[in-house]
């Protein structure tokens, strides 16, 4: 222990702890009293990238912080900071078909319930836009409809709001069954699966709308750089935690 007074190392001793519990020294030379500097705790962009990718594979957290011996608050902050540096997530140049659906999660406290809206392509199964939502509203998923990439059908189950929508001179059908709409379904098993804070019959939910909004950010991100991939290399086996790199 060192005085941070007469910078002597000799004759330190303790004199209780302060308001927040940390130890508090004296020093016999000058008597200065004083609570040393906890030493700042950094760790390099390989390591926060590899809990960026432990995230985007599944794992709640918690439990990337326990493996990787961090604070989850922490894989939390990286997380949230990747996300926001990324750019708009790659989409298909022309697109035939679109199918739109929704998954619904939680905030907070499974009383307070929000809607997650998706358009996918059904060739590449990219997702094309998305919404959250604590209301499935006509208004918001037509802003949702004029920002996605425009698709000559538009697919969805017997929801109202869909079938009101302005579709830029595509046109709507709904779907018998799961024929329409097996590629969106798809892709909302996915969210779930690679999205603890999604998963069916658990307490892995977000606590507020941002920390969702960023996480769904990043997985659309990379979910589509994959598809795309897929695209022009069929038989090269990819990875969605690989793609979370602009």
């Amino acid at each position: 222990m060192k005085c941070p007074k007469c910078e002597s190392e000799v004759k330190q001793y303790k004199v209780g702890k302060n308001a927040s519990g940390s130890q508090r020294y004296g020093c016999y030379l000058c008597k200065c009293k004083y609570t040393p500097e906890k030493k700042p705790h950094s760790y390099d962009a390989e390591f926060r990238q590899k809990a960026v990718q432990m995230y985007v594979d599944g794992m709640n957290l918690r439990r990337i912080g326990r493996h990787l011996g961090v604070h989850h608050q922490s894989v939390a902050n990286w997380a949230k900071a990747h996300a926001e540096k990324l750019p708009a997530a790659p989409v298909p140049d022309q697109v035939q078909n679109a199918e739109m659906d929704e998954v619904f999660t939680f905030i907070g406290d499974k009383k307070n319930r929000i809607y997650i809206i998706t358009i996918v392509d059904r060739k590449t199964r990219c997702i094309l836009g998305w919404a959250l939502v604590w209301e499935r509203t006509q208004e918001v998923i037509q802003l949702m409809v004029d920002d996605a990439p425009k698709a000559k059908w538009y697919f969805s189950d017997g929801f109202d709001a869909y079938a009101r929508l302005w579709y830029h001179y595509g046109r709507y059908e709904v779907s018998k069954g799961k024929a329409d709409t097996y590629s969106v379904e798809g892709d909302n098993s996915e969210l779930r699966h690679y999205l603890a804070r999604l998963a069916r019959k658990s307490r892995c939910f977000s606590r507020c709308p941002y920390a969702l909004q960023c996480a769904l950010k990043l997985f659309v991100f990379a979910f589509n750089g994959r598809q795309l991939h897929k695209q022009l290399f069929p038989n090269y086996e990819a990875h969605v935690k690989d793609f979370i790199n602009p």
